[in-house]
Formats: structure tokens, sequence, C-alpha cells
């Protein structure tokens, strides 16, 4: 069981002693002392935002808080620990159906997570319930850059079709466009992620933004732990659209007169090369991150969820970690 710990990373105020070489800086009630290297301005509306938003969410994480519920595994302690040589920072490895922990490194270690944070954004976009309502694309979202669905400020594109270009591509502007057009606008959509979480029962998590991209520092960057986006993906699998969504190859979007062009989507995870069965789920890469992966795959009768975190081998090492738990569990896959 992992105990409760204050979310080391929030920082509540800065207060600065005039007159003195010292700032005190406040995080999350630990005080640390720092040289003053010029005047530091005040917490913007968004970080106050996200500094409430953080203390409400550890406020809700107990030392009974886990198992939350029936998404995360059944015990923390891995079945199997004969683990082939793998450098990602964590990982983990569940059998979805029985939710048994199979092999784990660093489980429960906050890291950054790129754009495995758009399982977030797809799972509370899919809490709108209105798969048909059209949402215009604002300039903001469609300059975002990085990888893109390609909308163009402007367009108008359904919830259904934003979430092929969220997931599939990776698409930042499709991320950006969700959340600025539901749930009342972007703050509110990220309070709606942040809250999923601790609905989830994922306290070791925190979204800063629906796509995953780094923030200016590691403090406010996206991270989560393999603990937690084994819940999370394993939660965002029990919806059927989400699933399909996935385990989708292609996608052709046709053009609509007067609200978008066409769109040619591929699946950046490349299923059918990956690893024989694998049905999804999301990649990512970024500076901070670097590699993250979260894969799904069905073989002879098991349902395995992998989460890398913190690889610069996410593909070859996937691979090695599905080989492993396939062959432990008796499944001969290749």
């Amino acid at each position: 069981m992992f105990t409760a710990k204050v979310f080391k990373i929030m920082v509540i105020t800065i207060v600065i002693l005039l007159g003195s070489s010292v700032a005190v800086v406040v995080l999350a009630g630990k005080q640390l002392e720092a040289p003053v290297l010029g005047i530091i301005s005040p917490l913007s509306d968004d970080e106050k935002l996200i500094a409430i938003q953080k203390q409400e969410v550890s406020d809700k994480k107990t030392v009974d808080s886990y198992p939350a519920n029936e998404y995360f595994p059944s015990s923390l302690t891995p079945r199997f620990t004969d683990v082939p040589e793998i450098k990602a920072t964590a990982y983990a490895v569940m059998e979805r159906k029985s939710r048994e922990l199979l092999v784990a490194k660093n489980l429960t270690t906050e890291h950054p997570i790129a754009s495995v944070a758009k399982i977030m954004t797809a799972v509370v976009a899919l809490d709108s319930k209105d798969l048909d309502l059209e949402l215009r694309v604002s300039s903001s979202a469609a300059e975002i850059g990085e990888a893109t669905m390609g909308l163009t400020a402007g367009e108008r594109v359904t919830v259904e079709d934003l979430l092929y270009g969220l997931l599939l591509p990776s698409g930042n502007d499709a991320a950006e466009t969700l959340a600025e057009g539901l749930t009342g606008g972007r703050t509110n959509f990220l309070r709606a992620m942040n809250e999923k979480a601790a609905e989830l029962g994922l306290f070791d998590s925190y979204f800063f933004n629906p796509s995953g991209l780094d923030g200016d520092t590691r403090e406010t960057t996206t991270f989560s732990t393999g603990l937690d986006l084994l819940a999370l993906t394993n939660y965002a699998l029990s919806s059927p659209t989400f699933a399909e969504i996935v385990d989708t190859r292609y996608k052709e979007i046709p053009y609509i007169e007067n609200k978008h062009k066409a769109f040619y989507l591929n699946n950046i995870l490349q299923l059918d090369a990956s690893y024989p069965g694998v049905k999804g789920v999301k990649p990512g890469i970024t500076d901070f991150a670097g590699e993250t992966l979260v894969s799904y795959a069905e073989n002879g009768g098991k349902q395995i969820i992998i989460v890398l975190l913190g690889t610069q081998y996410s593909r070859d090492e996937v691979v090695k970690l599905y080989d492993y738990v396939f062959a432990k569990l008796g499944v001969r896959v290749r």
C-alpha cells in the first residue's frame, strides 16, 4: 500500500523579504530558503488556480486511498521479478481482466508523461456525451504546433472527429480545441481533468494542459506514475468509443462544405507493425519526459497494459516486455 504524501512541487505562494537576501518559498507545507536573484513576480491567476486545484486533490489523498477502485491492480506486489533489463525510468505491466500486477519498476514515482496525458483529455471529452457537437477551432489552438491533426482557425469539427485527431496523430490542436470548447472553457476543462483524476484515485498525477506538452519548467509539466496510468488506461478502455478509436489504424474524415477540410489521420503507433495483438493506446515524447508509452495488447485470452516512462527505447522495450509477460503467462505469440 502506498502512503499519502503532499504534492511536493506545488507552489502556493512566494514571499519576498524586503531588505533581505532570502526568499521564503512555501511548497505545500514545506518552507525552503533560496537566494533572491531578483524581483519575483506574483503568481498569475492561472498559477493560483493550479495551486488551489492541487491542494484539493492532495486533500482527498489518505493512507487508505489504495486501491481506489476496480481499475487499479489488485496488489502492488509484482508477480514476476526476473525481468530482462529495461532502461526506462519506470514501467508497469498489468493483466487487465485479473488486475494482476505482473512486473513493475518505480511504480509510484512521479514522472512527466508527455502526450500520454491525452488519455485523460479523451476521458473528459467523452464525459460530455455529445460526440456530434461541433466545436470551432481558435487561432491559438490551430497554431499550437508540434504534433497536430491539421486544424485551421475557424473550422468547425465534431467532438468525435477531434477525438480521432487527438488519439491517432496525437494532435495538440485537437486537444486545445476540445479543452476550449467543452465544460465552459479551457480553465474549466483542466479543472475537470484533475477532478477526474481525483475521482479515479490518481493521487500522484496532475494535468497542467490538455496536450501533455512540457511547461516552462518540470514543476509546471504534467506528471503521473506507472500505477496511476495503469488505472487511467484501464478506465479509459472501458469506454467502447475510446477503445474503438485507439484501435483504429487509419481514419479519413471527409470534407464538409463551410465546416472543415478533409483530414487523413494515421495512428502513429503503427499498430500493425508494433506487436501482434496490439490495440492502442498512446505514445509521447518531450524534452522533460523523454519517450513515454502506454500500450495495450490482447493475445491468448490475456489483456496486457504496459506503461513505460522516461526511456529512449520505447518501441524496443515494449516489445521486450510483451515477449516476457506473454511467455511467463504461457501464451505463445510469435
